[in-house]
């Protein structure tokens, strides 16, 4: 359900920006666990690593308390402890907060966009999280957003998809290109609905990728929103309904999908054209959903897939699996028992989010609706080394409805 939120409602929420020293808050009442540990449970829905040395790390999240729910945008430093807040809404039954993108245009360095299902579907928010006045979205868009991406060309502008059919009370398809004003441009006009992911054609190109549930599921754009013609892509109508695209950025114009597709079992590495790549074999593949796809941070031209399923060709694969050129699982990235949640086997929420560090090291970002990795008790979001291995210097920690969220407040 689209979450109703008052502009004048909004900037209050906006200005709820916390400091390190609310951190004492001590927890003691009825909302408990049973031994005096009140509960909040963190689920991830996006994720995006500040650019720089210090680690920082901006997420969107639901917490789930006893008093209630609260989607909200976290700055959490490079040990995960809240530096900022910015509450988007309260009381809602499913995460508002879908997507996170750093803006990428020199006049504004530090800015992040963020989309979902609220009011206008799009903010764009300070590095100290208020609100940037200057990005002007008037009502905005009429449904949710799912994805944005800042464009490739250096003009700050970004691409946004989503289950929308109207900016600003104009029509619009699912996929639209915005000025970093807010303006959209009027230039880039796509005839398609229900997108799920954006990406960036690989090459420096200014050539977009949509994919979603929608027709085509999956198509590549030029600049004036048609579909692009040199070479023409046109990969099967069997990949449906896709989630996740990522350019595959090593020497060639290949992209990898992921979605909900059953043939060829969820993931694929397409060519230029569209065509499978036959070097990259995933035999059975996953055994459900995937949801998100990167590439990893080490010149390796490997990918992380992550995502709702349990095995990847037969073997056990807990939400998240690292993957050869060839399609082969490194077994140098070792999860073990992977993601899960034990207190909730009816969840399909597990592996929602990744993200490459920005701090110069090969760490990943995982976020989600789990409670668990490997067996040992964690909320929703974790930063595992290049051997999968928790990275122990990141400890979440935020404080929502007057209590500390953090690995010791999920429910067990």
């Amino acid at each position: 359900m689209k979450s109703k939120i008052s502009p004048r409602l909004r900037l209050l929420l906006l200005s709820g920006i916390y400091a390190l020293g609310i951190f004492g808050i001590l927890a003691s009442d009825s909302s408990s666990d049973g031994n005096g540990v009140l509960l909040c449970t963190l689920e991830i829905r996006g994720i995006a690593p500040v650019i720089g040395p210090a680690g920082e790390v901006w997420v969107g999240l639901l917490a789930e308390t006893e008093d209630g729910t609260v989607d909200r945008v976290s700055r959490l430093g490079g040990n995960g402890l809240e530096q900022v807040a910015v509450d988007i809404a309260t009381g809602n039954s499913e995460n508002a907060i879908r997507t996170i993108a750093i803006a990428v245009d020199g006049a504004n360095t530090g800015d992040i966009y963020v989309g979902g299902d609220f009011s206008e579907g799009i903010l764009r928010l300070n590095p100290d999280g208020t609100l940037d006045a200057g990005f002007a979205v008037g009502t905005g868009f009429n449904g949710r957003v799912n994805s944005i991406v800042p464009a490739a060309d250096g003009s700050g502008d970004i691409y946004v998809g989503g289950n929308f059919s109207a900016y600003q009370g104009v029509l619009a398809g699912g996929l639209v290109r915005l000025k970093d004003v807010g303006t959209r441009d009027d230039g880039f006009v796509a005839i398609v609905s229900n997108i799920e992911a954006v990406a960036m054609e690989g090459s420096g190109s200014s050539d977009v990728y949509g994919g979603g549930s929608g027709f085509p599921p999956l198509e590549r754009y030029n600049s004036f929103g048609t579909p692009d013609t040199t070479p023409e892509f046109n990969p099967s109508l069997g990949i449906f309904p896709v989630y996740t695209i990522a350019p595959a950025l090593d020497g060639t114009d290949d992209v990898y999908v992921g979605g909900g597709f059953s043939d060829p079992n969820r993931i694929i590495r397409l060519s230029q054209d569209g065509t499978p790549d036959n070097l990259f074999v995933v035999g059975t593949g996953f055994d459900d959903d995937v949801t998100r796809i990167v590439r990893a941070n080490d010149g390796s031209n490997e990918i992380y897939a992550g995502g709702e399923f349990t095995a990847y060709q037969g073997s056990p694969a807990g939400g998240i699996v690292r993957l050869g050129i060839t399609g082969s699982n490194v077994n140098s990235f070792v999860t073990g028992a992977g993601f899960s949640d034990p207190t909730d086997l009816s969840s399909q929420s597990q592996v929602i989010s990744l993200a490459r560090a920005a701090d110069g090291s090969t760490d990943l970002y995982v976020g989600g609706g789990f409670t668990r990795y490997d067996g040992r008790i964690v909320n929703g979001l974790v930063r595992l080394n290049a051997n999968g291995s928790l990275d122990t210097g990141f400890d979440v920690r935020i404080i929502v409805n007057g209590r500390t969220c953090d690995n010791s407040t999920v429910r067990r």
